[in-house]
């Protein structure tokens, strides 16, 4: 018996050569730098506690409608060079990882709006970890004593997860105090077989009343005496990002007060809970703490002055 050959329905046919040809096209543009947004990423990997600045580029005639990444709409801003936007984007101690999409919502002349998507790999990290064994008390707080740790806590959340539009930063970002990291970013202690959060910033060496400096332009949002950190000063630097000092003998600066890059906002203690005078200084963005070397690294000096 001779096989009947089938035939696909003319329709389908133009369908499938439709497709092929807009598939085509479309890879054709991307390959020729003809597509109308297109994004680059610095660093192109983010590891986690890390932070990467990407640029977004795009034709004139389309406008820039939204950008997400992990879930989160991201705060974009006008490039210096003047084709453009950038963003900053952070991967949290939480974030699982893998490839994640950043997508980029855009409109073009006719009106109708696409989205661009770009994968983003995000790279697995280990810590290092501290096994300590201290008196009970210093593990388990009394109900008063709680109670204010988690309005503390409460507090710099509510801070740190506030945008606001005004961008204070510029390039490059300083280092709080010239001198070693004593405790990295990500550390996790284990107080008498009882894990604690991992370590949210690093502590710098700093004797007692040694000279805090603002690392970048920004504006003075909360000025805290808080249980833990003690004297606590956090600066907005606008878009979601902040940075954090904590354990100062005082505070140079108040809150509502827009300070400089360089300029004095503390001196250095042992306020809180803490076993010397040192700095703890913590980066925020987007509501996620993220490692300063790291936002160092991309923005600002590469290591710490005295390592």
């Amino acid at each position: 018996m001779r096989s009947k050959r089938q035939r696909l329905p003319c329709c389908l046919l133009t369908f499938f050569t439709v497709c092929f040809f807009s598939v085509l096209s479309l890879s054709q543009e991307i390959e020729a730098g003809s597509y109308p947004v297109s994004v680059s990423m610095e660093p192109e990997e983010i590891p986690l506690g890390g932070i990467a600045l990407a640029s977004i580029k795009i034709n004139d005639e389309i406008k820039l409608l939204d950008v997400r990444f992990l879930g989160k709409k991201i705060p974009y801003h006008p490039d210096p060079s003047g084709r453009g936007y950038f963003a900053l984007l952070g991967a949290g101690l939480d974030c699982e990882p893998g490839t994640h999409i950043l997508t980029v919502k855009w409109q073009g002349p006719d009106g109708r709006p696409d989205l661009y998507s770009h994968e983003v790999p995000v790279m697995a990290r280990s810590f290092p970890v501290e096994r300590l064994s201290v008196p009970e008390r210093m593990v388990e707080f009394p109900p008063k004593v709680l109670e204010r740790v988690l309005e503390d806590q409460k507090a710099v959340k509510r801070t740190c997860n506030k945008i606001s539009n005004k961008l204070y930063w510029q390039r490059p970002f300083i280092w709080p105090v010239s001198s070693k990291i004593l405790s990295p970013f990500g550390l996790r202690r284990i107080f008498n077989n009882k894990p604690r959060s991992p370590h949210s910033g690093v502590d710098l060496r700093a004797p007692e009343d040694t000279p805090i400096l603002a690392s970048n332009y920004g504006k003075v949002v909360m000025a805290r005496d808080c249980y833990l950190s003690g004297k606590t000063i956090i600066l907005d630097h606008g878009g979601g990002l902040f940075t954090l000092y904590a354990h100062l003998a005082s505070c140079k600066v108040r809150e509502g007060q827009e300070v400089k890059r360089g300029q004095v906002v503390g001196l250095s203690g042992s306020t809180g809970r803490a076993t010397g005078p040192h700095l703890h200084w913590g980066v925020s963005l987007l509501g996620k703490r993220l490692d300063p070397a790291e936002l160092m690294a991309l923005l600002g000096t590469r290591s710490c002055p005295f390592p």
